[in-house]
C-alpha cells in the first residue's frame, strides 16, 4: 500500500489473483486503518470467491467499497454482485475519479494486460497503474 494513506486505490481481481489485495486488506483490518479502496473481483461461480468473509468485514468496518463479478453464464437469479466481464465502461460508472486513483491489478496476464491498456487509453496515467499477474500453476 502506498505510504500516503489518502491516496485513492482502485484494486481489480481476477481469480487467484486477489491474493496480495487480501493481504493489504487483513492489514488495514488489523490496524483498523481506513482508506478510499475501491475493490472490484472477478470470478466464474460465486463458489469461488475466496476469502469473502474477510472482504465483507472490511466493508463493514472501513467502507471499502466491494464489488463482486461472476462471469459463468449459470448464475443464480437472486445473485446480489454484478454479472458478466468487468469493463473500463463499469469502472467509469462505479468509480467516477477513476483518472485520480491508483490501480493495482492482479490476475490472469491477458486480463492484467488487457485493463492495463484501457486504463491507460481511458486517461489514467501509467504511472498510477500497477499490475502483477499468475502465469498459471507449475
Amino acid at each position: 500500500l502506498p505510504k500516503n494513506k489518502t491516496e485513492k486505490l482502485v484494486f481489480i481481481a481476477g481469480g487467484i489473483g486477489i491474493t496480495p489485495f487480501r493481504s493489504m486488506i487483513k492489514s488495514l483490518l488489523d490496524k483498523g486503518e481506513k482508506r478510499d479502496i475501491v475493490l472490484f473481483y472477478s470470478n466464474k461461480s460465486e463458489a469461488e470467491i475466496a476469502y469473502r468473509e474477510l472482504f465483507d468485514q472490511a466493508a463493514r468496518e472501513l467502507s471499502i467499497k466491494i464489488f463482486y463479478t461472476l462471469t459463468d453464464s449459470n448464475v443464480r437469479a437472486d445473485w446480489p454482485g454484478m454479472r458478466g466481464f468487468l469493463t473500463p465502461e463499469i469502472i467509469k460508472q462505479v468509480v467516477p475519479d477513476y483518472t485520480e486513483r491508483t490501480f493495482y491489478i492482479s490476475g490472469p496476464h491477458a486480463m492484467v494486460a488487457m485493463f492495463e491498456e484501457t486504463l491507460s487509453k481511458s486517461g489514467v496515467s501509467k504511472n498510477k497503474i500497477l499490475s502483477d499477474y499468475f502465469p498459471g500453476f507449475a
